[in-house]
């Protein structure tokens, strides 16, 4: 299954098994059962999913029950040759006890100085009794819905089945490199390689898919085919830059895609679907892979006449943003769109225009056309505001949409809606299909079958010590299967806020400032909320909602969870922070038509800008005589400084990774820093007094959202990525 490996010591994983192991031995403990060959742990007839380092620490605790095994012994038997530090084990243990739930979590005892004890029954099924077990001369899929203690990663079973038999349980094995088989409205894994395997593109019969893989290497993204069935893909493009969006033509002879040359720009290409010389039909067009929520959209698509191609613009650029087409032939290029819009996709009969409108949330649209491609009238929304669209497709006669719908950052599944004989009116609201947990991008054929990108992630916040040598905690703080991000202390250093969508969606939740006691005081049901910041009272905190627009600020009263909205602008504002006395509220906002730099009365009141030349996330210096904000939202962007009552801009530091991803200290900045891969994340430095840059930690995972720094500065809190993939889903005979 896709997984991205972050961390030092993950750098060696794989699905091999690092103890003597039969691999025709089932293991039995409790409602469990751990079969060792098709690396998979049943609970009561259902998979429970687990990382492969985590199934390889299951494993060797449950060959011996009741050993006092070393932190050391674990350690080496996981990670042989490599030297990992011991918070690598200890988050192992936490996602197994997490995996195994309230009734297995204590079967892992810590020996105290010394490692762990696997306290379980555990009785081991040998080779004979289990090949005793009757095959099923048809394998069913095992369709579950993640819930929180597994949605860690994925686990492909692609012909296999736990039934619970009269007495016991049957196991049902998988046979190796079975062809994924699915009835009617089922899902079946058709890829799960290392990485990240996005943005599919069916061949007009569906015997075929294209899609965008960053390789078994998880080094570089390009473009693959593969046929629906067994057998390895077919690579098409090998240039290091990104190749994205494949699109296959109507008549299937070839397939389009995007190769960016920089965040913001991509060339469009099209080459023969089995692979051969590629064509550039455009240069320089705009277009935008920044952003969590619409990395797996898919953002190009066909005419039915396969004379034009759709594309989204970047979203960040107002003489860029938009949908636009493109002549196949790239002699013409026009603009639709003007707004923030992602993700166009054609309907069957090609007089409609679907795509995903940033609005309160990300919403979907449809545009009708005349018979020349321009518009015949206003684009109208036909999902409600509250829903998160993150990719979306006609259906094959036309009459409707299937779209993954979610909070952001928070839960999607695929849901269908009907269209009226205009196409723009919905017929009732979206009906939630049995399939699509996770789902992102999502492509149906002529012939009614189904692709989905079915994506996973867990962020954590982790505390870094600045104490000498700056290091990680051992354990994240507040730890869920679910996104954490954005925390932030309290002014006594007590208590943290923090977002998270560990309810579903993403609410602000509180804690103490270790982690323990998290309660949730925001219950606005999405699509987001997040980015909390406490008074320097510590009475109230001042967060981002889009409950009721495109992004607003609200206060928030922690201990009665009142909410009262402060900012009521069609723009979006947003990455608010507190003046030093307490008076103001700096927030970034697109009132402009480009994000910029603002302030605003903390009671409200009217908003001036305070950015010449773009801006996001400012916040004050320790003395309150300058002003520090990231330049905008590209990853990666720079530091800038003003002086607080105006004056000349000055360039501080490149190479931030986010614009919420750095604090002000009273000696300089910390931040989070960005390599030339995503993983390559590191803690820096930039003193005030002497200009000098340092790198304090490479923390060797993706970065995620937010930062905060201790009242005391003595430490920090970061959120990283520590587990995240994606894979291919396939349905066959839908609707």
């Amino acid at each position: 299954m896709g997984s991205s490996r972050t961390g030092e010591g993950n750098r060696e994983e794989s699905d091999r098994t690092p103890v003597s192991a039969r691999t025709s031995d089932l293991y039995a403990f409790g409602p469990y059962r751990l079969d060792v060959g098709g690396r998979i742990l049943a609970r009561e007839g259902q998979v429970v999913p687990l990382p492969p380092k985590t199934f390889d620490l299951l494993l060797l605790m449950a060959q011996s029950p009741g050993r006092a095994f070393s932190k050391q012994e674990l350690m080496s038997a996981l990670w042989p040759d490599v030297f990992v530090e011991e918070a690598n084990l200890s988050f192992q243990v936490s996602v197994l006890r997490k995996a195994l739930g309230e009734g297995g979590g204590p079967w892992i005892e810590t020996v105290p100085k010394h490692g762990y004890r696997f306290t379980a029954d555990v009785k081991r099924i040998s080779a004979a009794a289990a090949a005793a077990i009757p095959a099923m001369t048809t394998a069913t899929p095992v369709t579950t819905a993640a819930t929180p203690t597994t949605r860690k990663t994925w686990m492909a079973v692609t012909a296999a089945a736990l039934v619970l038999a009269a007495g016991g349980y049957l196991y049902l094995r998988a046979r190796p490199r079975a062809t994924p088989r699915a009835a009617a409205g089922v899902a079946v894994p058709l890829t799960s390689y290392q990485g990240f395997e996005n943005t599919p593109s069916l061949s007009p019969d569906g015997s075929q898919v294209a899609f965008s893989w960053n390789g078994p290497g998880e080094d570089n993204y390009d473009i693959y085919v593969k046929l629906v069935g067994p057998g390895p893909p077919l690579r098409l493009t090998t240039d290091p830059a990104r190749d994205d969006n494949p699109a296959w033509s109507p008549d299937g002879r070839v397939i389009a895609f995007q190769r960016f040359t920089t965040e913001a720009i991509a060339d469009v290409f099209v080459l023969p679907a089995l692979g051969g010389a590629e064509r550039k039909i455009a240069a320089g067009v705009p277009a935008g892979r920044t952003g969590v929520d619409f990395a797996y959209a898919g953002d190009m698509s066909w005419s039915g006449d396969g004379r034009w191609l759709a594309f989204a613009g970047n979203l960040f650029q107002e003489d860029g943003r938009g949908i636009w087409l493109i002549a196949a032939d790239g002699s013409e290029r026009r603009r639709l769109t003007d707004s923030s819009d992602r993700a166009p996709t054609f309907s069957p009969d090609g007089r409609h225009l679907a795509f995903i409108r940033r609005t309160a949330g990300w919403t979907v649209h449809v545009l009708p056309l005349s018979s020349v491609m321009m518009p015949a009238g206003a684009p109208a929304r036909v999902t409600p505001e509250a829903v998160w669209v993150r990719g979306l497709d006609w259906m094959p006669d036309g009459q409707g949409l299937v779209f993954s719908g979610a909070g952001h950052l928070g839960l999607s599944r695929l849901q269908r809606i009907s269209l009226g004989p205009d196409r723009l009116t919905p017929l009732g609201p979206p009906e939630l299909l049995p399939f699509g947990e996770q789902a992102a991008a999502v492509r149906i054929s002529k012939t009614g079958r189904l692709v989905y990108s079915a994506q996973f992630r867990d962020t954590n916040i982790w505390k870094v010590s600045l104490d000498g040598h700056p290091r990680l905690g051992a354990a994240p703080i507040a730890p869920s299967t679910f996104d954490e991000h954005t925390p932030d202390y309290s002014p006594d250093g007590k208590r943290l806020a923090f977002a998270s969508t560990r309810s579903g969606v993403e609410e602000i939740w509180i804690s103490d400032a270790n982690g323990s006691n998290p309660v949730q005081v925001t219950t606005t049901g999405g699509p987001q909320c997040s980015n909390p910041h406490w008074s320097r009272d510590g009475r109230t905190i001042l967060l981002s909602s889009r409950r009721e627009g495109p992004g607003d600020l609200y206060l928030l009263w922690p201990d009665s969870s009142e909410l009262r909205r402060l900012t009521d602008h069609p723009a979006e504002d947003g990455e608010a922070r507190w003046s030093r006395d307490g008076r103001t509220v700096y927030f970034a906002s697109l009132r402009t038509g480009r994000f910029e730099g603002w302030k605003m009365p903390a009671g409200g009141g009217d908003a001036i800008r305070v950015t010449p030349n773009g801006g996001m996330t400012a916040v004050e210096s320790l003395d309150g005589r300058f002003l520090y904000y990231a330049k905008d939202a590209n990853s990666p962007t720079s530091i800038r400084r003003l002086p607080v009552g105006g004056g000349q801009e000055t360039k501080v530091v490149d190479g931030l990774s986010y614009s919420i991803n750095f604090v002000v200290a009273d000696r300089g900045l910390y931040f989070l820093a960005v390599g030339d891969a995503p993983q390559k994340t590191s803690l820096d430095f930039y003193e005030f007094a002497t200009g000098k840059r340092t790198t304090l930690l490479n923390i060797g995972k993706q970065w995620w959202y937010g930062m905060a720094l201790a009242p005391d500065q003595r430490s920090l809190l970061l959120s990283t990525v520590d587990s995240a993939g994606s894979n291919l889903m396939l349905v066959d005979q839908f609707p």
